[in-house]
């Protein structure tokens, strides 16, 4: 689509990801991302930190689903999406501008850490050597073989128990980084709570305030 700002962007997860429903019934996962330019000080010389900046980060569809069993405060991660700028009142009736970034990929920044990553698969049948199999063991346990030949995930209650099973990424968290996380901002939070609560916004349902 055109006219749309497509960015990349590396940083630590700042807030808790949490998952939201919107007025059509979809969810979605959102999390504030945050990132620090350091800067060598060639007078001293010993690194700088600059400003902190954050960013919304709204994940939707099967992103989301998997975003929300793998992805923790504190990891460290790359964004990829489509970034929007958007103006809202709070509840003081001031203006305030948020920065989201409407996500098409999320990863763990492997420059800061190790991950273990599972394909989720959707549940398929058996191959002729494992129906063979399954005929032959049939008479032993009872069981039925068009349900042998694999694990089944069927019994488990939602997706996120799914992905538990079949194992997720490992988080990297702050303590382990060795570098410190920004301090998260918290004055304006409580202004976007009460507008989401309120459906006052249309695109995402989670703003972040950018100053």
């Amino acid at each position: 689509m055109q006219n749309e700002a497509q960015v990349s962007l590396s940083g630590y997860v700042a807030t808790q990801p949490v998952t939201r429903s919107v007025r059509s019934g979809a969810t979605n996962v959102s999390m504030r991302v945050a990132w620090t330019p350091r800067k060598l000080d060639r007078v001293t010389g010993e690194w700088t930190d600059g400003n902190t900046s954050y960013v919304t980060v709204i994940c939707w569809r099967k992103l989301g689903t998997n975003v929300a069993v793998c992805v923790r405060k504190g990891d460290p991660v790359v964004v990829k999406g489509k970034l929007s700028v958007r103006t809202y009142e709070d509840r003081q009736g001031a203006q305030r501008t948020t920065v989201e970034v409407d996500a098409s990929a999320v990863g763990h920044d492997l420059n800061r850490g190790v991950a273990s990553f599972q394909r989720v698969r959707p549940q398929t049948g058996m191959t002729a050597s494992e129906f063979a199999a399954a005929r032959e063991t049939d008479g032993q346990d009872g069981g039925d073989p068009e349900r042998q030949g694999g694990d089944s995930l069927d019994g488990l209650d939602s997706v996120a128990d799914r992905d538990a099973v079949i194992g997720v990424p490992l988080g990297w968290g702050a303590g382990d980084s060795g570098i410190p996380l920004p301090d998260e901002p918290s004055d304006e939070d409580e202004d976007f709570d009460d507008a989401l609560s309120g459906g006052d916004l249309s695109i995402s349902d989670e703003p972040a305030p950018v100053g």
